[in-house]
């Protein structure tokens, strides 16, 4: 069968998370998809979760390696059989429909597009916190890395076959910043308002990724942009101090009041709805053996 869109998802441990995330994409209102789960080095149960799955739609892959999330995406770009990509994480979840409406707006745009959608986040427990709104305006130079929260992407699989993330460990947590910044003068941004992805990150922070984002936006400073001398200085010592800032509210158990800067508050009616879409992913069926 010919596919129309390939689900990309590399996973490592994704725990309790990952189940919804499948049942999120066998949820959709769109169905001709293929989806490409790739093992990451896992040592849960996700693996197992996986391989119970029996969909002729589904592959999966595992070489008992951990290779990191940027050499991941390459690897199933290149195993992607579909004209179009759409990425996601193993702890997210796609609104139902997520895959109809973005496949319709790529369908409207020639294969130098990238769609992006607004997000609701989520926290530890699966619940609604906040809105984050999507970028509307397309900015350059290192502003460009905030164009898109990263899961909600898609693009022709073309695309991202021209534009491979930078397989180097210094961009393991901040390989999306750095094809945004690299490719934003010679590609089309999109983002659509509507939020189409439940995204998990209030509950959860690392400081550890954190520092580990620092260091390769910190290197994206320091290679991609021939800025005047102040402009430089200013940069990188905005990233360090923000570091500087996440590792105090860390020290105080009070990282959370960093991750709420970043959504919108929602009233309780907003909420209610959203929560209750995530209600029905849950009660979704998963195609076991």
């Amino acid at each position: 069968m010919n596919y129309q869109l390939t689900i990309a998802i590399s996973f490592k441990n994704p725990g309790e998370y990952f189940r919804l995330a499948l049942q999120s994409i066998f949820a959709q209102t769109f169905t001709n998809w293929e989806l490409i789960l790739l093992d990451d080095g896992s040592n849960d149960e996700s693996l197992k979760l996986a391989k119970s799955i029996k969909d002729k739609r589904v592959r999966i892959y595992s070489d008992n390696k951990s290779k990191g999330l940027n050499v991941r995406l390459n690897e199933m770009v290149q195993l992607a059989s579909t004209p179009y990509f759409f990425r996601m994480d193993a702890d997210d979840i796609m609104h139902p429909q997520r895959l109809e409406k973005q496949y319709q707006v790529l369908l409207q745009h020639d294969n130098n597009t990238v769609i992006g959608t607004a997000a609701y986040s989520i926290d530890a427990h699966s619940h609604v916190v906040g809105l984050r709104v999507s970028r509307q305006l397309q900015k350059t130079g290192f502003e460009a890395r905030h164009s898109f929260f990263h899961p909600t992407v898609a693009a022709s699989t073309e695309w991202f076959r021209k534009n491979p993330y930078n397989e180097s460990s210094i961009y393991h947590r901040s390989q999306d910043a750095e094809i945004w910044c690299r490719t934003t003068n010679r590609t089309k941004f999109i983002n659509l308002a509507e939020p189409l992805l439940y995204y998990r990150e209030t509950g959860i922070f690392s400081i550890t990724n954190y520092i580990g984002n620092t260091l390769g936006l910190l290197h994206i400073i320091h290679n991609h942009f021939n800025s005047p001398i102040n402009t430089y200085i200013y940069l990188f010592t905005r990233e360090l101090l923000k570091l500087w800032i996440a590792f105090i509210y860390n020290c105080f158990g009070i990282a959370d009041y960093l991750v709420a800067m970043r959504y919108k508050a929602l009233n309780y009616q907003a909420i209610q709805s959203a929560n209750e879409i995530l209600e029905i992913i849950k009660k979704q069926q998963l195609p076991y053996q």
